[in-house]
């Protein structure tokens, strides 16, 4: 049996959760697990609704790998995927979890300064379920991000025959060939993804739509037609304004044609649009940068480190 502490705690969490739904319709009568109220909140994407109660709940419980797994969801599908990190770390080896933790916990982690936490966090989730193609698509992302060509090389070729048309793997796929310089090869697959995307025959996550775009623009800039990659750039910030890889990735454009104080803008009004947390770490980190290039009267600031980073010459995405 509980104790009364448990069960007053249990109580209190239920009650801030009730707190916060319209009318109180959403917490049945009697009810003494708000984890319920909370599933039926995500079953409807009311994400950010959650929060009070899963933050009572963490308090009860910091290891209970449900609640960290929800919370972490939650913290994901409102835009802080920083703040998911821990908790994703807390249930990642858990067996009911480790697939799709291990998959948020890559995503978490891609635009980090160690991308390697990224490669880490997918072979978790590849663990769970080896033949995943999306999953092999992300880690030859994060393999990218890491330098390891011949890995993510491996992860596209072993994705592509388990699913030559899943549009998951088409952009890994492009950036690593562009990478061992297989240029024809990454041309007929840019062509034959832009074309699947035309032609509507499936349906396709708005991330993937937004890396193909950004790699066309990128594929047009490496070719030597700035003029066409700057026009390409704006329209992938047009379809996808607050895509942190969007945004990011033009900042870096601007910054490699010497337009440093229009990224600098770029990032300054996506941040005070979106307040997101990815974009004011982004923002104070290039303004630190920008006044240590004036302290050494540098004309112009280093390349950022994403940028550096990254492989080339498929240098943004």
């Amino acid at each position: 049996m509980k104790s009364a502490i448990e069960y007053t705690k249990r109580t209190f969490a239920l009650g801030l959760l009730c707190g916060v739904l319209v009318g109180g319709t959403a917490c049945p009568l009697g009810s003494d697990d708000p984890l319920d109220e909370i599933r039926g909140l995500h079953a409807r994407n009311r994400y950010e609704e959650s929060l009070e109660g899963l933050r009572a709940l963490m308090d009860e419980d910091p290891s209970d790998p449900e609640v960290n797994y929800l919370f972490a969801k939650s913290l994901m599908q409102i835009g802080e995927p920083s703040l998911a990190i821990w908790p994703l770390r807390r249930v990642v080896k858990s067996p009911d979890y480790a697939f799709d933790a291990g998959m948020m916990l890559a995503w978490a982690t891609l635009g980090s300064r160690t991308p390697q936490d990224a490669v880490d966090a997918v072979d978790l989730a590849l663990a769970a379920e080896p033949d995943n193609v999306d999953a092999l698509a992300l880690r030859a992302h994060a393999n990218l991000k890491a330098g390891h060509y011949a890995d993510a090389l491996t992860d596209t070729e072993r994705a592509l025959e388990l699913d030559p048309d899943n549009l998951a793997i088409l952009v890994p796929r492009v950036l690593v060939l562009i990478e061992f310089n297989r240029i024809d090869e990454a041309e007929a697959a840019l062509d034959a993804s832009n074309q699947k995307l035309e032609s509507g025959e499936e349906q396709v996550l708005e991330e993937t739509q937004a890396r193909l775009c950004l790699t066309n623009a990128d594929f047009a800039f490496d070719n030597g037609d700035q003029k066409n990659a700057e026009v390409m750039f704006a329209d992938c910030l047009d379809a996808y304004p607050t895509d942190p890889l969007v945004v990011l990735t033009v900042v870096d454009f601007y910054d490699a044609i010497d337009e440093q104080e229009r990224a600098t803008d770029l990032l300054r009004r996506t941040f005070e649009d979106t307040r997101s947390t990815e974009f004011g770490h982004a923002l104070s980190r290039r303004t630190r940068q920008l006044r240590k290039e004036e302290r050494h009267d540098s004309p112009r600031p280093a390349i950022p480190e994403k940028l550096a980073d990254g492989p080339h010459p498929g240098r943004f995405v």
